[in-house]
């Protein structure tokens, strides 16, 4: 992750309010509560984090331009662990993929980091 994605989640994180943009979230994966996936069966949303929930998913661009947020380029979400899916009300249990291919799991809208591999003894 480079300096400044790390420096940007750091700030992002530490308010718990913030957007992930231009996310694709797969129809699958959508909750009730979210706009109708496209044609290729997917949504580019916005979604709004507060807290430890998903607050709103909007169409992608429809959040406000100076609203703090991190730009995901397409790069998908998904529900993770027992998050059944994507959508206004649930947990911020979710597997975010950055444009620069990082994967970042995110509980209760904080990331959690990866377990370590196990020691070889």
């Amino acid at each position: 992750m480079s300096a400044s994605t790390s420096c940007l989640l750091a700030r992002l994180l530490a308010s718990g309010k913030f957007w992930l943009k231009r996310a694709r979230i797969e129809s699958p994966d959508l909750g009730e509560g979210t706009p109708p996936p496209g044609a290729d069966g997917a949504l580019l949303a916005d979604l709004r984090i507060e807290g430890d929930r998903i607050r709103a998913v909007l169409p992608a661009g429809e959040a406000p331009c100076c609203a703090p947020g991190l730009c995901l380029d397409g790069g998908p979400v998904r529900p993770r662990g027992g998050c059944c899916a994507v959508g206004p009300g649930q947990p911020a249990d979710l597997t975010v993929f950055l444009p620069d291919g990082l994967r970042l799991d995110m509980e209760k809208g904080r990331v959690v980091e990866p377990d370590p591999p196990p020691s070889i003894g």
